[in-house]
């Protein structure tokens, strides 16, 4: 199996077992006007069948009561198969919502969306970062599903433009100074001495349908 397909896996299990909704660290930017550049523009979409699902005895743990004899410990289960046929077996934690409503069958529909965008700073604004993150989970009884939908913005001083070569040295909140490639940066929008927000969102989305 890939790297990609097995980092799509990933990520989808993080996603499937959002169980709340919540409003993290520190904000972002509340109002931004538009950007005055777009730096990466992607989306990655990848579909899934499920093989089977179902709670399986757990190989790695078992435990000796004095009593009963051997007790046999569960794990929650999930293969996937992708369309050129690889499988993957996932393994979902108990606080993953609506297990029980999986079933072999199922489509699971996982889609990444990711921007990075570039906004032009106000003269003597001071570098700084931050983030913020939101979480939904499909409501309890219905299939398996959730967004979490993550922003997060940095702003750098730029101390060389290079158009040539196409990088920009920039120094960044912590006062480290770094030369970075920016192919699709407009060198005509922006100068020396300059202050700018880099503003990263994505947009991971997981759906479970049936057959």
């Amino acid at each position: 199996m890939n790297k990609k397909l097995k980092l799509l896996i990933a990520l989808m299990a993080m996603v499937m077992s959002l169980s709340t909704m919540s409003l993290a660290l520190a904000a972002a930017p509340e109002t931004i006007p538009l950007a005055d550049g777009i730096l990466v523009d992607d989306i990655l979409s990848n579909q899934f069948s499920v093989v089977s699902v179902g709670e399986v005895p757990d190989p790695t743990y078992a435990t000796i009561d004095g009593q009963n004899g051997l007790v046999t410990h569960t794990i929650r289960e999930v293969v996937l198969k992708d369309r050129y046929g690889n499988q993957q077996t996932m393994t979902l934690g108990k606080e993953m919502k609506n297990f029980d409503q999986i079933r072999a069958g199922d489509y699971v529909t996982f889609t990444i969306q990711r921007q990075v965008a570039i906004f032009l700073g106000k003269d003597g604004q001071v570098p700084g970062m931050g983030e913020s993150k939101l979480l939904f989970s499909a409501p309890k009884g219905s299939k398996p599903g959730g967004i979490e939908v993550k922003t997060a913005f940095i702003t750098l001083e730029i101390l060389k433009l290079d158009a040539a070569k196409k990088a920009v040295t920039v120094r960044l909140p912590d006062n480290t100074v770094k030369t970075v490639s920016t192919p699709r940066l407009d060198f005509a929008s922006v100068k020396e001495g300059q202050n700018v927000i880099v503003m990263q969102k994505s947009e991971q989305t997981i759906i479970v349908t049936a057959q």
